[in-house]
């Protein structure tokens, strides 16, 4: 009875001993690191070695693929071999490199996963017998187990001094050593390319358009979106506003434009006309005009070029034999649309225009295409007359004659 209860004692304090050795094991476990690893399998670190090729075994794990395992001899490259399975997480090869004498031979394996990380293993020493030299240059110093962004070319491998081929060889390890985590290559990105806004010339003015030779003119501008650049007179100048003044001798167009990456989107131009004084001739009447007259009767407002080149869109209108004494300075066609809703842009609003070519030396012709000619459905006429200058200042209008104009949109 005695020894049963002392039976009883005995085993009740083993399985004390034993919750206790669990419990303790449990605290001690440790999540394992699964990051790259890379580790020599042999010869084991201290070997002895003989004089010429050698072996050395090199595991490697990845837990994204091996891509391949290299290496190193005294801080310089010795061998590689590629993962002969691509995106397997363990590889091993055998990888040779070449003694050239007594002496202490530093090696590293090395893994490079498929993301470009790369992690070193530890050292491992290994000697040739006989009388060491002294070393000409030190071991370069590599951090073991801190994986690198390092791209490397799987077809330019450097020149080593051995001819034996790496023979990779697919072996299970049997154990993975820790090493500290792997940092994945980072990169930042490129910030976003600002959107330009297509620029637009809300307003190109002068302070006076007829002047008299001699005097000067002030041409201001603002020009909204985002331009590249913007031109006035063929110049550039500073900034999306501003002002610019110039002394024209001679009647003649300026041309403001906004461009975008060397694109003209935008442009205005203003005519100055300038007066030649000559007090002495007496000059009091404005140039004659001969005759004026417009070609076809009937034009086309296109906007969505439905009828091109069907129908014209375009009047030719001319005026013959425009002379003065004097000179004449300047000739415009002043022009106006008459009708159309409240809507339509540019109706009953006078509208003026410089002559763009000649056909003689007293008669000039103007093709006239009006930026907005009616509402849907409707016809609607163009007004115009032509204004003539001389060299003193006189002036001189036409009479009046008007054409149709049709919103070419509603043809079937």
């Amino acid at each position: 009875m005695r020894s049963n209860r002392r039976f009883r004692a005995i085993l009740a304090g083993l399985l004390v001993v034993a919750a206790v050795i669990l419990a303790s094991c449990a605290q001690g476990l440790v999540a394992l690191d699964m990051g790259p690893r890379a580790w020599v399998g042999g010869p084991p670190d201290g070997s002895e070695v003989p004089w010429g090729p050698v072996s050395v075994m090199c595991h490697g794990y990845a837990g994204d693929g091996i891509a391949h395992l290299e290496l190193w001899v005294n801080g310089a490259f010795a061998n590689r071999a590629a993962n002969t399975t691509p995106g397997s997480e363990y590889f091993t090869a055998s990888l040779a490199f070449e003694t050239t004498g007594p002496g202490t031979y530093v090696v590293h394996c090395r893994t490079y996963d498929g993301g470009g990380g790369m992690v070193q293993s530890d050292p491992v020493t290994l000697r040739v017998a006989g009388e060491e030299p002294t070393p000409t240059t030190g071991e370069e110093e590599i951090p073991t187990a801190t994986p690198t962004a390092t791209e490397v070319s799987p077809t330019e491998v450097p020149p080593t001094s051995t001819s034996i081929p790496p023979t990779p060889t697919e072996v299970p390890p049997t154990s993975i050593p820790p090493t500290s985590t792997r940092i994945p290559p980072t990169s930042t990105p490129p910030p976003p390319s600002p959107t330009l806004e297509p620029p637009r010339i809300v307003s190109f003015e002068v302070s006076k358009s007829q002047i008299t030779l001699g005097e000067c003119v002030t041409f201001s501008y603002v020009v909204a979106g985002s331009p590249t650049a913007i031109y006035f007179d063929g110049q550039g100048v500073a900034g999306p506003s501003g002002s610019v003044d110039r002394c024209p001798t001679a009647t003649r167009e300026f041309e403001l434009t906004a461009e975008l990456n060397n694109q003209v989107v935008d442009r205005a131009s203003l005519t100055v006309v300038v007066i030649q004084p000559s007090p002495t001739t007496g000059d009091t009447q404005g140039p004659g005009i001969g005759r004026w007259a417009h070609s076809p009767g009937l034009i086309w407002w296109d906007e969505y070029d439905s009828c091109t080149p069907t129908y014209p869109i375009e009047a030719t209108i001319n005026a013959y034999n425009v002379t003065d004494p004097s000179g004449v300075s300047a000739v415009k066609v002043v022009y106006r649309m008459k009708g159309g809703s409240s809507q339509s842009k540019a109706m009953n609003q006078v509208q003026t225009g410089m002559w763009s070519a000649t056909i003689g030396p007293n008669d000039l012709e103007r093709s006239l295409n009006p930026p907005v000619a009616t509402s849907y459905g409707q016809q609607n006429s163009l007004e115009y007359y032509i204004q003539a200058f001389d060299g003193v200042g006189n002036r001189s209008d036409s009479g009046t004659r008007t054409l149709t104009v049709q919103y070419c949109y509603i043809i079937g």
